[in-house]
């Protein structure tokens, strides 16, 4: 069992984590008490946590509305992947300047990898994968506060619907992710930062008409999108 520093703490990540894992649905709506009594702590570091989650937007709060579950917007999508293209391609840019033989050789090995989730059309592993292989070149980069917002806006990001959903899809990412590590072999930075945001741009589209999906299904489920 994981330990925390603080009951703020506690309950901040293990609220953020049901969020961000779906057990705690979009529109959901939650109260101080509720929240206080799940977690077994006093009001008090729940404010805190459901203040720092209302700052981040896995929650808002609004008049007579109480706090209810943040849903994922179209335009929450693109300003998350705007910022994501821009640190992302600074990082594998920085990263061009410290890899080395060994860091190719492992993330080759990473795209072998996911060849296998490929053939048994295992989504979700590809999709850990990927995670992981974007994850390894940034960490390369040596600034350890840009590898720290990359990671968060990443953490955020698992809040979006599964985006592999399709053979043909992974074929896609394994293409880029070839591309990318030819050029990361030739130490080509400007061409890795590129690739790196044209990557993005494919996620985000993607991103986009899943949301815009799964909206549609909570609109005729719940008859209205609280907390939008």
């Amino acid at each position: 069992m994981k330990k925390y520093r603080t009951k703020k703490e506690k309950v901040y990540y293990e609220l953020r984590d049901e969020i961000v894992q779906g057990s705690v649905a979009p529109g959901s709506r939650l109260t101080i008490t509720s929240l206080a009594e799940k977690f077994e702590v006093s009001e008090i570091p729940v404010r805190e946590a459901v203040q720092q989650l209302v700052q981040e937007r896995y929650l808002v709060t609004a008049p007579h509305m109480g706090i209810t579950v943040s849903i994922i917007s179209d335009e929450d999508v693109c300003k998350t992947f705007e910022i994501r293209a821009a640190l992302e391609s600074l990082a594998a840019r920085l990263s061009t300047r410290r890899v080395t033989e060994k860091d190719i050789g492992e993330l080759y090995r990473m795209i072998d990898d996911s060849r296998q989730y490929r053939e048994s059309a295992d989504f979700y592993a590809y999709w850990l994968c990927n995670q992981a292989f974007h994850s390894y070149i940034y960490r390369l980069c040596g600034n350890e506060r840009l590898i720290c917002i990359i990671s968060d806006l990443m953490h955020y990001s698992h809040r979006y619907p599964q985006y592999y959903t399709s053979v043909e899809q992974i074929d896609g990412s394994i293409r880029r992710h070839l591309e990318i590590m030819q050029a990361l072999s030739d130490r080509d930075e400007k061409l890795v930062e590129d690739l790196i945001r044209i990557h993005m741009i494919y996620g985000c589209r993607t991103v986009r008409q899943r949301v815009r999906e799964a909206n549609e299904r909570l609109k005729r489920e719940s008859g209205g999108l609280p907390g939008a």
